[in-house]
């Protein structure tokens, strides 16, 4: 299944399925703050190791025809990152990472209230459990290490809390 992701008038696609990037995640609620971009292009283009436009807010367009915001990163190949930001439904969002037990997980500790990296069939997605939302960062065509992860988590998650 394809993705798109339509940004300022135009639309780019992304392979994976919808679920890669939280489409219809059972106990989340999605578009929960109006700017999801909580990485600059210099932190993101340090998670992909390419250069990268700076994000923008944008919407996911889904294969059953949903539409929901996210912050996609651009490098010169096209998208290769994509922010959301949760609310968690019942309990807290260290609940929710603790219990989400996807195959291809691991834990990914020393940032946030919680964080584990899970494969997907889109490229390894970050789930990152702040105070009151749970933050997924996706990454198309790279596998950043760990210390790549934890900075890019501790910056969205400096972010948030100031915003």
């Amino acid at each position: 299944m394809l993705v798109a992701l339509a940004l300022a008038g135009c639309t780019s696609v992304v392979a994976g399925s919808a679920g890669a990037v939280g489409a219809q995640v059972g106990g989340l609620e999605p578009d929960v703050v109006a700017d999801e971009c909580l990485l600059t292009a210099d932190e993101l283009g340090d998670l992909v190791d390419v250069a990268v436009e700076p994000p923008q807010q944008g919407a996911v367009e889904r294969g059953d025809g949903t539409r929901s915001a996210g912050c996609v990163a651009n490098a010169e190949s096209g998208p290769v990152a994509l922010i959301n930001v949760y609310g968690v439904r019942s309990g807290s969002p260290a609940d929710y990472v603790q219990a989400a037990g996807a195959s291809g997980r691991r834990e990914l500790p020393g940032v946030g209230a919680g964080a584990a990296v899970i494969g997907t069939a889109a490229g390894p997605t970050l789930q990152l459990a702040g105070e009151r939302y749970l933050v997924t960062i996706l990454v198309s065509g790279r596998a950043p290490s760990d210390e790549e992860w934890r900075a890019a988590g501790e910056a969205a998650l400096a972010r948030l809390r100031s915003g």
